[in-house]
């Protein structure tokens, strides 16, 4: 038997002020949050409910995707907020198509193409200057502690101007249709910074291994080909970009931080983290950074 969630959200739905028949079905749930597609008659919807006193997340949530779809981004639109026994909660326009994971998996052939796709539209999300409310947490430390040296360097060669980051902007939590990312969900690590801190995290969640077995070889050269794709198409609309061998190690160092081992060890096969660890003293070595303990 499945775990019953502690959430309800038709419950929810009703707090905000939608009654009627309403169906939902849970899209993803986990450490105390989720997201539901709630189905209101003839017009779909996401309902994002988060952990008790969550609060300034939510806000930031909020201005992100406010400004994000400002810009002419594919953000979902807020349509109402509010909470539920301690819970920030937001009904979000539904976004249409498939998350790229899945579009892969059913059309490998257009891996370099929606690729492609992916990179410029990230590009054009880095166009957007950030809400000044989302400067406040700096994103040198966004996905923990870095060392000192890697700091100074990374400031030593910071863009004066700060763009509107996702840091999440991956195959989960980008939808895609007929070729073209038709959605941007899941803003909860958005800031404001320098936009190749976006594109290093992106490359970081796009080339570690996420699957173990016979297939994982091919499933890991399949995703180096959107890697490709998305480097092309982003390098297409904002041109090549300078010193991505810090910001790279920034991101893997991020990675490192927030990927417990077991995980690792359990999605990937026990060499998972130990390969990461080992990219990474590779990667600081190229850039002359001393080795971290």
């Amino acid at each position: 038997m499945g775990l019953v969630s502690e959430i309800d959200p038709l419950a929810v739905m009703r707090e905000l002020g939608f009654g009627g028949a309403h169906s939902a079905s849970v899209l993803a749930e986990n450490r105390g949050k989720g997201v539901w597609r709630i189905q209101a008659d003839a017009r779909a919807f996401a309902l994002r409910v988060l952990r008790p006193d969550e609060h300034e997340t939510a806000l930031a949530e909020r201005r992100a995707m406010d400004a994000a779809r400002a810009g002419g981004a594919p953000a979902p639109e807020v349509v109402a907020a509010g909470a539920w026994r301690r819970r920030p909660v937001m009904l979000l326009s539904w976004c249409e198509g498939e998350t790229l994971r899945d579009a892969i998996r059913k059309r490998p052939w257009t891996a370099f193409r929606l690729g492609l796709a992916c990179g410029r539209e990230q590009a054009r999300l880095h166009e957007l200057a950030a809400p000044p409310s989302l400067a406040a947490e700096r994103w040198h430390t966004r996905f923990g502690p870095i060392d000192l040296e890697l700091q100074r360097r990374l400031e030593s060669v910071e863009n004066a101007r700060s763009s509107l980051l996702h840091l999440d902007f991956h195959m989960d939590n980008v939808l895609v249709s007929g070729g073209q990312v038709t959605g941007l969900v899941d803003w909860t690590n958005a800031c404001a910074g320098d936009s190749r801190a976006d594109v290093a995290r992106t490359w970081s969640l796009l080339t570690r291994r996420t699957t173990a077995g016979v297939r994982a070889r091919a499933t890991a050269s399949l995703w180096r080909l959107v890697g490709a794709g998305w480097q092309r198409g982003y390098e297409q609309a904002a041109g090549r970009q300078d010193d991505m061998l810090l910001f790279r190690i920034w991101a893997l160092t991020g990675l490192l931080n927030t990927l417990p081992r077991a995980k690792a060890e359990r999605d990937a096969g026990p060499d998972e983290f130990t390969l990461l660890q080992a990219r990474l003293a590779q990667m600081r070595n190229r850039a002359g950074l001393a080795p971290t303990g």
